[in-house]
């Protein structure tokens, strides 16, 4: 009975991540992000092709917006774009698949760590995570790098038991390191870590030192053209910051931004695409938690795992401290895992201490995920404008679709972030015959005939200058204002 209730368990909290992961996937976020529809249109054209949206073949990294984006996403999202077809819902099923593989691999990598219960409490935190929910949802690079952490953290622990494990440790960094760009931050400093924690064991091992050399001279080999021709610092160059570094980083333990507001409504952001209005990047419940767990370090057993866990903690932040918008939930979701699991080791901690925390904890968290629901369901009222998700090209495109053979031009105006991935994504096939383009309203030809999709504000100034605008069709956001009006400029 004991076996089956753990597993019974075990799958009802993976059916409820997952319902809350896939849930209105396609609408929630309201919007498709550019670098969302960058990594579904190269994975198609990689498909379709064999060559990406430059008619490069099989790339190691994608040049995109200038950023070259790296692989692990774009080329796992081809078999469910193959399934789906190409669309919000295929690129952004990919993310859940991830999530749900992390929380697996989470339980497994918590349980090896700890024990079956801390492994439980671990996954019901990652599972009800506004930060790993929020991230889940959206087709971001990121989302894949907590599953391969997961292994390698995993499997390099097993090798502490057999030193064959290793190579498989290994094998994942380098999918980890292919993830996304902080984890090239990370990533050394997770091994070094490690390695200083058992450095006794390693030393003497052969197959250490030629996996190690042979591992490293392999990332140089795939890496050396980008580092020759530079675009493998581009995305560094694009956002480094020199705001000063301590006050940087100690605003990721700040409360407001760990447990008050979270990415969205910090002091000084804007960008609503991050995190839910509301609520944290962790429940407030986590805070006694957390001090719990450090603790616990030094009152109970497995204290060099809770030390190396500390250590993790601590090096969170350094995926977002040295860019311009920080703190930020994006380049510092590295801190998802630890953070979870000392939750867990703390709650674990406390119960051994105090037995009604069995009776009160249930409760408190299943109250905090409670009133997180309402404000994940309300997020598209106020994330769907510019500084969010971009809302308009799916259903601008799908009307410039529906009418293209009545125009010589149809205009999309270029108010989104690299709005020509958008005539892409949405008419991979070019049924628009290269009709549909991105330009200005403002110069227009009255040889043509022209259909424009513009703004509100955009709209407006055009009325006000005393041109002519005949509205043949709007677009509004989800909270029902006006969003973008087509029509034609006369």
């Amino acid at each position: 009975m004991g076996k089956t209730f753990s597993l019974l368990s075990l799958l009802f909290i993976l059916t409820i991540a997952t319902l809350f992961r896939l849930y209105h996937l396609k609408d929630n976020p309201a919007g498709f992000f550019c670098d969302e529809a960058s990594i579904g249109y190269n994975a198609y054209s990689l498909l379709t092709t064999g060559h990406d949206e430059w008619g490069k073949p099989y790339p190691l990294f994608f040049r995109a917006f200038g950023e070259y984006k790296n692989p692990v996403m774009i080329y796992s999202s081809i078999p469910f774009i193959w399934f789906f077809g190409l669309n919000e819902f295929s690129v952004r099923f990919t993310s859940v698949f991830y999530s749900l593989l992390s929380l697996i691999s989470f339980y497994f990598l918590a349980k090896h760590l700890f024990n079956q219960p801390i492994a439980f409490l671990s996954l019901v935190f990652l599972a009800i995570s506004p930060w790993h929910i929020h991230f889940s949802r959206i087709g971001f690079e990121l989302i894949s790098s907590p599953f391969f952490l997961n292994l390698l953290l995993l499997f390099l622990y097993k090798s502490l038991k057999n030193i064959r494990f290793y190579p498989i440790a290994v094998f994942f960094s380098f999918f980890y390191f292919f993830s996304y760009y902080p984890t090239r931050i990370y990533l050394p400093l997770v091994l070094l870590g490690f390695f200083i924690f058992h450095w006794s064991f390693f030393k003497k091992s052969k197959i250490f030192y030629l996996t190690n050399l042979s591992a490293t001279l392999l990332i140089i080999f795939l890496i050396y053209p980008y580092l020759s021709d530079g675009s493998f610092f581009n995305r560094w160059q694009q956002v480094k910051s020199s705001t000063p570094l301590i006050s940087v980083y100690l605003n990721h333990f700040s409360t407001k931004f760990l447990f008050q507001t979270g990415d969205i409504d910090f002091p000084g952001q804007f960008i609503t695409r991050h995190s839910v209005r509301g609520i944290g990047e962790l429940f407030w419940f986590q805070l006694p938690l957390l001090l719990f767990f450090f603790v616990s370090i030094f009152f109970s057993d497995c204290r060099r795992q809770k030390l190396f866990l500390f250590f993790l903690i601590l090096i969170y932040p350094l995926g977002s401290v040295f860019t311009s918008v920080n703190p930020q939930a994006t380049r510092s979701s590295f801190g998802i895992i630890p953070l979870q699991m000392a939750s867990a080791v703390g709650l674990y901690y406390l119960a051994q201490k105090i037995s009604l925390t069995k009776l009160f904890f249930p409760l408190i968290i299943v109250y905090s995920f409670l009133a997180y629901i309402p404000k994940l369901f309300s997020y598209p009222l106020y994330s769907s404008d510019f500084w969010g998700w971009q809302y308009g090209p799916r259903p601008i495109m799908a009307y410039f679709l529906e009418h293209h053979q009545e125009y010589d031009q149809l205009c999309l105006e270029g108010k989104f972030n690299a709005p020509e991935i958008f005539l892409k994504f949405y008419d991979p096939q070019n049924i628009c015959q290269n009709k549909c383009q991105i330009c200005d309203p403002a110069v227009f030809d009255s040889d043509k005939r022209q259909l424009f999709a513009v703004s509100k504000e955009t709209y407006d100034k055009l009325i006000s200058s005393s041109q002519s605008f005949r509205i043949l069709h709007s677009i509004t956001y989800p909270n029902h204002e006006i969003a973008f009006h087509i029509g034609q400029v006369q």
